[in-house]
């Protein structure tokens, strides 16, 4: 995956400290770089790194964003620091198509909709198709300010601490 996809746009006052996942070992899902989403299974240890048309409510559970790059070998699992999901954080990330969101206009028409990520040869980009089961809700944003980015939060029910 790329590094950096996903950057934090706004945050509650108070952030906790990073926690430490476990990452399976094989490479398999591919391994976690820093500043990409992590999925974790209830009531498994491991995390892994985010797929494509993810997360969906109550299937998928966001543990959080990576601070670091994951350590598993093929051999061996390791470990990767995360931001735990906390209410209120705002994330900022690429759309999968430019074009869908290159106006105020076109951006605040896609406001509130219910969305998820898609991952396309290693990159985590957004995509705009809205559906009530789609873990992902996109928040408002001056695109002039921020370019090419669209602004996003996770909701509850597909929060690994919900």
């Amino acid at each position: 995956m790329t590094t950096g996809d996903i950057s934090i746009y706004k945050t509650p006052s108070i952030l906790p400290g990073s926690k430490t996942h476990q990452v399976a070992s094989g490479g398999t899902p591919p391994a976690i770089n820093a500043g990409e989403l992590v999925l974790k299974t209830l009531g498994n240890q491991y995390v892994i790194a985010m797929a494509t048309n993810k997360p969906v409510v109550a299937t998928d559970f966001v543990a959080g964003l990576s601070f670091t790059a994951s350590t598993e070998t093929s051999t061996n699992d390791g470990t990767v620091d995360v931001q735990p999901l906390i209410p209120g954080i705002i994330y900022l990330i690429a759309p999968k198509v430019a074009a869908t969101w290159n106006t105020q206009a076109l951006y605040n028409a896609l406001v509130g909709k219910r969305v998820l990520i898609d991952v396309t040869s290693g990159k985590l980009t957004i995509l705009a198709a809205d559906n009530s089961t789609y873990g992902c809700i996109i928040e408002n944003l001056n695109i002039q300010q921020y370019p090419g980015q669209v602004a996003f939060s996770i909701r509850a029910g597909a929060s690994y601490l919900a």
